[in-house]
């Protein structure tokens, strides 16, 4: 038995232990932060900064999800004609860039006439029947990457 090597595999084990806990702990403080300047960028209304050689931006992700039940979705995509979201069930990823498509046409009529882009105005600019059956939300999120 190489001893050596041995002594190598424990040490990098707890190493790596080690760095598996110091990850833990920097991903929360990392949330912690995030959910404190989230709401900053938006009331100083910043979408990006240059800092330390880093680009930190503001993401936004925009979710369709039902009001009530799955069933009444189903129910609104098939009289809205968009049987293609449809399986058994629907597709929630592609009912998600259905949606974003719909978001960004809105996100252009807003900015067009000097209209507030809200998650209400994204939802009724969907098919009346989707209208009523999705709750229509924005999710804001930090990034950074290199400069």
């Amino acid at each position: 038995m190489n001893m050596e090597q041995l002594k190598e595999f424990v040490a990098l084990e707890k190493r790596k232990r080690d760095l598996d806990s110091e990850l833990k702990s920097i991903t929360v403080r990392l949330d912690d932060l995030e959910q404190a300047l989230v709401p900053q960028f938006l009331n100083d209304g910043i979408s990006s900064m240059r800092i330390d050689n880093r680009l930190v931006y503001l993401a936004e992700e925009i979710y369709a999800s039902p009001r009530n039940d799955r069933g009444e979705v189903i129910s609104a995509l098939k009289r809205s004609d968009l049987g293609q979201y449809l399986s058994e069930n629907y597709n929630t990823q592609s009912l998600k860039a259905f949606v974003r498509e719909i978001a960004e046409e809105t996100r252009l009529v807003c900015q067009q006439q000097e209209r507030l882009f809200t998650e209400e105005e994204v939802r009724t600019a969907l098919p009346a029947p989707l209208c009523d059956a999705l709750k229509i939300s924005f999710v804001h999120s930090l990034r950074c990457r290199k400069a």
